[in-house]
């Protein structure tokens, strides 16, 4: 399920990042996606020496909600996203919930990114 959106890339932030999708998991419970954003998206915060953090960039908030073809509305069940060790990419899970019902045929996942003034929206027609 959502193999048909794997492997998908989509320009995001006026151009600047590009997003992967690199999996689509429909469980009994939610649906899974997983991303990756090329370059990596700025880190929010910096470890300082005396061990506290410092505002390094810019606000970054993901979220996604979606819609079957029957209608029924899915809404975001969190997720979590990091650099990876070597800088390269940002890389991500997002959730939506409940699972969809074994009628549903297709869904519509729209994804909004913002990082700082920026804002991305994208709508991923996913099959099931």
């Amino acid at each position: 399920m959502g193999k048909d959106i794997a492997g998908k890339k989509f320009s995001i932030l006026k151009g600047q990042h590009e997003l992967t999708v690199r999996r689509c998991t429909v469980s009994v419970e939610s649906i899974e996606v997983a991303y990756r954003v090329t370059p990596p998206l700025p880190e929010r915060w910096r470890d300082e020496p005396d061990g506290s953090l410092a505002e390094a960039g810019p606000p970054i908030f993901l979220s996604v909600e979606a819609v079957d073809d029957l209608g029924g509305e899915y809404l975001d069940g969190g997720g979590a996203f990091g650099t990876d060790a070597e800088g390269r990419f940002t890389e991500g899970t997002l959730t939506v919930q409940p699972a969809p019902p074994p009628t549903a045929k297709s869904l519509t996942l729209t994804l909004m990114l913002r990082c700082g003034d920026q804002q991305s929206t994208l709508h991923l027609e996913m099959p099931l």
